[in-house]
């Protein structure tokens, strides 16, 4: 339990870091949030719909939700997510994904795939936060694939696109500054 605890905080630290000096995260501003971000539709680009029919529908129901669970947690932390009057809302669209292993869909449908295969995964990401109007405050993208080869033998199928998800994630909260809301 220690151990899997250790592994997860050096996660969220190696997001962390990532998120302070990566210049692959873009944030174009036209306005400023009001309030509380709420996450609003998380979609997938036409590329990705594609993808689905090798990787697996249901891998982009798990995608999504680790993508949402990463977006609360960053804007929980930064004090963006809770409840407010006027609604800001941000719209992600998953550009992108590539798996560091097979998943289980890919290995159930070709004779060649294999769970021990490794490839250098990742993901791209656009989204946009909108006022309660529906106007646009600022648009937002990444990507990040690992540039190297992977040797991690304990990497799983979607470890390095949940690192871009995290980074991602960390790198928009703290684009937003200082939240307006009370601290709890």
């Amino acid at each position: 339990m220690r151990t899997l605890v250790c592994v997860l905080a050096l996660n969220c630290l190696t997001a962390a870091a990532l998120a302070e000096t990566d210049p692959a995260f873009q944030a174009n501003f036209r306005g400023d949030a009001a309030g509380s971000i709420e996450i609003g539709r998380i979609a997938f680009s036409d590329l990705v719909r594609t993808k689905a029919d090798s990787l697996g529908e249901a891998e982009l129901a798990r995608l999504s939700g680790y993508l949402r669970d990463d977006l609360e947690r960053s804007l929980i932390a930064a004090n963006w997510h809770g409840v407010a009057a006027r609604e800001t809302v941000l719209t992600v669209t998953i550009m992108d994904v590539v798996p560091n292993r097979p998943t289980m869909h890919q290995i159930q449908e070709m004779d060649s795939a294999h769970y021990s295969a490794q490839a250098n995964g990742g993901a791209a990401l656009s989204a946009r936060l909108l006022d309660s109007d529906g106007g646009v405050i600022a648009e937002f993208t990444y990507a990040w694939f690992s540039p190297g080869s992977s040797s991690d033998t304990n990497a799983g199928v979607w470890s390095d696109t949940r690192l871009a998800f995290q980074t991602f994630s960390a790198s928009l909260a703290e684009s937003l500054g200082v939240a307006p809301m009370p601290h709890s």
